[in-house]
């Protein structure tokens, strides 16, 4: 067993080490090749998003009181305008009862001033005096109609309404939370980019959704224009119809491209060494190696797209690379494609 695996590691270190050519130091090298030609070539990213309910708020007292009645169930959806919970009104009904009693005698006894002032039976003191009186009973009856209005308390929009922590007869504080409410049969979906790709981004664009094995489309409909200095990224929101029932708060990922070219030139990633400052290939040219300095753009895992360097045509070394020199004879033994790599 001991000398079987010390018998692989000898063969894959040979493998790795030659690349799969037959070297002769004399005459040059024997080593595959990789023939660039134009591709479709898809710039395409993945990254985390946030699954966020298109329109969701707390909904909270507007004004303090007794709860008469609660008019939702816990988990219910609900309609845009349907009452929620009805608070205690019953004062401010019968105030506004009263109120407008003394308005209705208020006027007449403004007109009745009103008329002795052209017969000079009233000063006009008396008739501002008795105009004021009416005008604050109006005022004040329209206050109370707004706290019998706001009394009862509407859903803001259809959705989903959550849970409830009180009962008929409990006294509610202005500004304490009844429920909260979710619009969840739409989906803002929440992600990050690059800063660099601002401008490959557009209203409508579609993004992928992934989340728990189940796949939706949505489309872009907005971008935030500003990057984020500390992690030099933008904010983008899709919206999806959440046909499926996806649950907001949970997490997805969203995917997308950004740019689609049809005569793209991609190298495989293995066939470009890193130097210091530079990128570079080995292309057999004349029967010789020859070094070049080329410029990327974006890379997968696989593949890299050459913006420069390079042209239809050329070969490059795809074997040898451990041993290749500038300016060594090389014959190309055969042509290979990225899949064969």
């Amino acid at each position: 067993m001991g000398a079987l695996c010390m018998g692989l590691l000898i063969h894959s270190c040979k493998k790795a080490g030659d690349g799969g050519n037959k070297r002769n130091l004399s005459s040059g090298m024997v080593a595959e090749g990789y023939v660039i030609k134009p591709s479709h070539f898809e710039n395409k990213l993945t990254v985390t998003a946030n699954l966020l309910p298109y329109e969701t708020v707390d909904i909270k007292t507007p004004v303090a009181g007794t709860v008469l009645s609660i008019h939702f169930k816990e988990g219910q959806k609900v309609n845009k305008g349907q009452s929620l919970v009805q608070i205690d009104d019953r004062v401010w009904k019968a105030q506004i009862k009263g109120l407008k009693a003394q308005l209705a005698a208020g006027k007449e006894e403004l007109q009745r001033k009103e008329a002795l002032l052209t017969a000079e039976g009233a000063s006009q003191e008396e008739v501002d005096a008795a105009r004021s009186g009416v005008l604050q009973l109006e005022a004040k009856i329209e206050e109370l109609s707004v706290y019998v209005s706001l009394a009862s308390v509407p859903a803001p929009f259809s959705g989903q309404v959550g849970m409830r922590d009180f009962s008929v007869g409990a006294y509610l504080s202005q500004g304490q939370i009844i429920t909260q409410i979710a619009q969840s049969d739409r989906l803002k979906i929440d992600f990050n980019l690059p800063g660099r790709y601002i401008n490959q981004l557009s209203a409508e664009k579609e993004v992928k959704v992934v989340s728990n094995n189940d796949t939706l489309m949505a489309s872009i409909y907005a971008v935030n224009p500003l990057i984020d200095e500390n992690t030099r990224t933008i904010q983008v929101r899709a919206l999806l119809d959440n046909r499926n029932n996806w649950l907001s708060g949970d997490f997805a990922q969203a995917s997308l491209i950004l740019d689609v070219q049809d005569s793209a030139l991609v190298v495989p990633s293995q066939l470009i060494a890193p130097e210091l400052g530079a990128e570079t290939v080995f292309v057999c040219k004349n029967g010789k190696a020859s070094k070049r300095k080329v410029t990327t753009g974006v890379r997968t895992e696989k593949i890299v797209l050459i913006t420069g360097g390079l042209a239809v045509g050329d070969t490059l070394l795809a074997t040898g690379l451990m041993q290749v020199r500038e300016g060594i004879p090389v014959k190309i033994e055969k042509t290979v494609s990225s899949a064969e790599l």
